[in-house]
């Protein structure tokens, strides 16, 4: 039997040498498990489990064969060292025995590789990075440090937007030259805006100086001329030039996934929604298997108010991996436009603990108590932010929603109020949000009636 197995393992063409699954890639030639063109550590038996299961993708695969497979020729009792490999496996790979996603256990008897397995020919993760490595033509150590950068930039957490500053701060270290560092240094200060950890005064100054930098080394750098985007859009209120500068990035490079993205969600929140539904799928064309351009097409989808579309997506974003909190978000937010207000909290909870707790998931709980009739645990929830907002910032707009949710459209405007008069970075999501449907219907302060739907803000 183990020899029909390294038969059927061994003989695939030297094209099939790379397996994709989920997030990951098996490098069969190079004896090498990826996530993300990460590596990750794998010790040999665990390996050699994991391209067994893969070669019998959906078949039963039983423990006797397994260790024959891993052993052959030894005839002892190898259960608790099967078990270690196993554990191992399962650890590298974030699936669990009770909720299996890649690997399927009938307790004491074997195992089956449930995940649909596709080739990755040549030009997959490696080809693709030597590219860029070669269009690249400074400090390749630099341009390394810049891709984890990139890599924890995308986990989309405040802990990991703090790696990520590491990462480009490392990459800039080695190579002061080193463009793309300076984009995404200023990419990450927008975001910790947007996450509320900076104000927009504060994330501005920062993200300004960088994007600057970017530029002045490298006027033709996609990356840049979006961090310049990303700065227009969320500090500036300058939609229009927001626009145009996403533009610009996708013109100097039409396979800009992370560009096309971004441009997305900006044509989104100014209520485009055929249009940024083209550019958030032709994104996840060209990087199908990105975290947070897959979490952003339920995002937009929910914005255009196909519900059951964003469903849909938040669980095919969450069959890649079950603990992004952006897609669990995007489907709490789907289930409570269709009514379905215990899964949706179910899902707000997930992701508020999945987010480290983040504000905007918190208020989107509290949303959901409000309007499930828990005053209470709404309540809670609005102290804790207010208690929050004492230490640090913290966007008026969250305070704002719990109170959408309880019905209170005048407290909902008086925050709204705040976050105009703090040019909040988050504001321009109030024109388009399901959720305050009821507040825009009602009268505004005077200074609010210089808001535009075409997204340019006037000066108060």
């Amino acid at each position: 039997m183990a020899r029909e197995f390294d038969h059927e393992v061994n003989s695939r063409p030297r094209d099939r040498q790379t397996l994709r699954f989920g997030v990951f890639d098996l490098d069969l030639e190079n004896q090498e498990l990826r996530r993300r063109g990460l590596r990750v550590k794998l010790q040999q038996k665990p390996f050699q489990i994991l391209r067994l299961l893969i070669s019998q993708a959906g078949k039963f695969v039983t423990r006797a064969q397994l260790a024959g497979y891993l052993w052959p020729n030894l005839h002892v009792n190898f259960d608790r060292s099967l078990n270690t490999a196993m554990n191992s496996l399962r650890r590298a790979l974030g699936d669990s025995p009770e909720n299996p996603r890649f690997i399927e256990t009938r307790t004491g008897l074997g195992y089956r590789f449930i995940a649909p397995v596709a080739t990755a020919a040549d030009d997959s993760v490696d080809q693709t990075l030597r590219e860029s490595e070669q269009a690249y033509t400074g400090n390749l150590d630099a341009y390394h440090d810049y891709l984890k950068g990139r890599f924890f930039q995308d986990k989309m957490t405040e802990e990991d937007l703090g790696k990520s500053v590491a990462y480009f701060e490392a990459a800039l270290a080695a190579d002061r030259g080193c463009a793309p560092a300076y984009a995404g240094l200023a990419d990450t200060y927008s975001m910790l805006a947007f996450f509320g950890v900076l104000s927009a005064k504060d994330a501005h100054a920062r993200a300004m100086e960088f994007g600057a930098a970017a530029l002045r080394i490298d006027p033709q750098l996609a990356e840049a001329h979006a961090a310049l985007a990303g700065i227009r859009k969320l500090d500036d209120w300058d939609c229009a030039g927001a626009e145009s500068a996403y533009q610009k990035a996708i013109q100097l490079k039409p396979d800009y996934a992370q560009g096309r993205r971004m441009y997305a969600v900006l044509l989104s929140s100014l209520g485009r929604h055929e249009e940024a539904l083209r550019e958030i799928q032709q994104a996840r064309k060209l990087d199908p298997l990105s975290l947070v351009i897959n979490a952003d097409v339920a995002w937009v989808q929910y914005m255009a108010r196909d519900f059951q579309g964003a469903v849909e997506q938040a669980w095919r974003t969450l069959a890649m991996e079950p603990k992004f909190a952006p897609a669990q978000h995007a489907l709490g937010l789907a289930y409570q436009q269709l009514g379905m207000l215990e899964e949706a909290i179910v899902e707000f909870r997930n992701a508020r603990i999945c987010s480290l707790d983040q504000p905007a998931m918190i208020a989107s709980l509290g949303y959901a108590y409000a309007l499930a009739g828990d005053r209470s645990q709404a309540h809670e929830l609005l102290r804790q932010l207010e208690h929050r907002s004492r230490d640090r910032h913290l966007s008026p707009y969250w305070i704002a929603l719990i109170h959408a949710g309880e019905g209170d459209t005048g407290r909902v405007l008086q925050s709204i109020k705040r976050a105009f008069d703090d040019r909040d970075v988050l504001l321009p999501w109030f024109e388009v949000e399901p959720r305050f449907d009821s507040a825009r219907n009602d009268a505004r302060p005077p200074e609010m009636a210089r808001f535009n739907r075409t997204g340019a803000y006037a000066a108060v």
